[in-house]
């Protein structure tokens, strides 16, 4: 497939990555002050994030109403629904007229992501590489969407393709205080250790720091192969 990708940061980056990876053409519309480069380490993210990608720094989103039919199969954007009216541009038509998948992925209102906050009180950008669930899972939703959905236009909530990743859509009647599918205390966990019993049988899985993925998973040009 050819694959559009607009917007900024990591959530379409990553679906974009995704697509690269399984060898559909991705070309992204980029610009030299996307908010990914101030990270700390940012230039490292950036280079992981469009790996494989055609990067063009000289394209508007605006520039999108002087696409054709057949010039892509997918755009993928997390640009907000107010910049897109800004802009004169009507996303649903315009999918229709490019006869594409197009999927937005949009915060529940339309505003600005809950992934900042959530990002402020757990892992920020410390570490190795930034940890981004919302983005990450966001974008995996993003990328099987524009692979499993009609053409059109899709709109992808953030908030809810991370409530899917951690079955926060289920509503199960239990006792307070009980887990919904397993017992208390299933899970255990220590500086060197984690266990859980399966089929009645304990398993111990020894920790497994950076160290020991360095030495045991694929790496190439820094990315862990899977």
């Amino acid at each position: 497939m050819r694959v559009l990708e607009l917007g900024s940061y990591v959530a379409p980056a990553y679906a974009g990555m995704v697509l690269a990876e399984q060898g559909h053409y991705v070309e992204k519309w980029a610009t030299e002050r996307d908010p990914v480069l101030t990270l700390k380490q940012g230039d490292e993210l950036w280079s992981w994030l469009n790996d494989r990608k055609h990067v063009c720094l000289d394209r508007h989103l605006a520039d999108v109403l002087a696409l054709h039919c057949g010039d892509f199969d997918v755009v993928l954007d997390n640009v907000r629904a107010a910049t897109w009216h800004r802009l004169g541009v009507d996303v649903t038509k315009l999918a229709e007229l490019l006869d594409v998948t197009w999927v937005s992925l949009r915060a529940d209102d339309d505003e600005r992501s809950f992934d900042v906050i959530a990002q402020a009180r757990a892992w920020g950008d410390l570490g190795v590489l930034p940890f981004y669930l919302g983005d990450t899972a966001a974008g995996l939703w993003l990328a099987f969407k524009a692979l499993a959905a009609p053409r059109g236009h899709h709109v992808v909530r953030q908030a809810a393709a991370l409530a899917k990743l951690v079955e926060g859509e289920a509503i199960i009647e239990r006792p307070a205080g009980r887990y919904p599918y397993d017992d208390a205390e299933t899970y255990c966990f220590d500086d060197d250790t984690a266990r859980v019993v399966f089929k009645g049988e304990l398993i111990v899985e020894p920790a497994r720091d950076a160290a020991w993925r360095r030495a045991h998973l694929a790496n190439v040009r820094g990315r862990f192969v899977v």
